[in-house]
């Protein structure tokens, strides 16, 4: 059972396709174990993030968009040991 809570910031969501755009109010969100995230809306639909466009947050009086970003991080280099620079 995924147990969903509610964000301490207002969110909506946005969704609907290449010539709509609508946005819902968010009442809880839930994270499961695989990093999926589920909305349900004030009007009890549950969204994935396959179907939503973005989801955003008002923070201090202005909604901002939330990203997130896979970084790969590099690989340490070896010390060099080339004197000759």
């Amino acid at each position: 059972m995924t147990e969903f809570m509610q964000p301490i910031n207002p969110m909506r969501v946005c969704h609907g396709d290449a010539d709509w755009s609508f946005t819902t109010p968010v009442f809880a969100i839930a994270i499961s174990k695989g990093d999926e995230i589920e909305y349900i809306t004030i009007n009890g639909s549950v969204f994935t993030p396959h179907q939503v466009k973005f989801a955003e947050m008002n923070i201090n009086g202005q909604w901002v968009r939330l990203e997130s970003r896979h970084h790969q991080y590099a690989k340490p280099e070896s010390p060099s040991t080339d004197l000759s620079a």
